[in-house]
């Protein structure tokens, strides 16, 4: 028997020099294989790696998923946080160090691509592998047109214009929302945490 990572219960939740991170993690009851660590994209969360996780720990394999400050975090950083790539890849080498995480095969898929390509960059000494899977590069970061909406993003009226606008699950999985993210259709419970 192991404990999947479960996204009906609450998550963990770690302090870090920038704030409070939540994470799920996925554990078998003992396991001696070097531990997963996934890392989501922009607008998402931890969550988006639930049913791998769990497959994971069918496999004896440890994981977790933090929800990193990417937009769809329930808990602000602090003032001082340093959220650009860089300082989101100091984030994560602080959460790998605050659970004492050595040897982590670290998962990035879109921005989290990216962001453990940073992480590399800046401190590899916890990290054993990487893979990165549909993910931006470390030089064209964040790659256009992502640019023009990370600017855009900045601007409080134009979040506000949004919010209700993605309230609709319908317009969420439509596509200029989630929908051309993924094979399958997301669970809309899911998305809604994300807006």
């Amino acid at each position: 028997m192991f404990l999947a990572m479960d996204s009906s219960l609450p998550a963990d939740v770690v302090d870090l020099p920038q704030g409070q991170i939540s994470y799920r993690a996925a554990d078998p009851p003992a396991s001696d294989r070097p531990p997963v660590v996934f890392l989501h994209g922009l607008l998402v969360d931890g969550q988006l790696w639930a049913a791998v996780a769990s497959q994971l720990a069918e496999q004896g394999v440890r994981s977790y998923a933090p929800t990193l400050p990417l937009g769809s975090h329930p808990t602000p950083m602090r003032p001082d946080a340093d959220l650009t790539p860089r300082g989101i890849a100091r984030l994560v080498l602080a959460f790998l160090a605050a659970l004492d995480l050595r040897d982590v095969t670290l998962v990035g898929n879109d921005t989290g691509g990216a962001i453990a390509q940073f992480v590399l960059d800046t401190d590899p000494t916890r990290v054993g592998r990487a893979v990165l899977t549909n993910c931006d590069g470390f030089d064209t970061f964040p790659p256009f047109p992502f640019t023009v909406l990370v600017r855009a993003l900045r601007h409080p009226a134009l979040v506000s214009a949004l919010v209700p606008v993605l309230r609709s699950a319908r317009l969420r999985h439509g596509p200029l929302g989630f929908g051309p993210l993924a094979r399958r259709p997301f669970d809309p419970e899911m998305t809604r945490a994300w807006v």
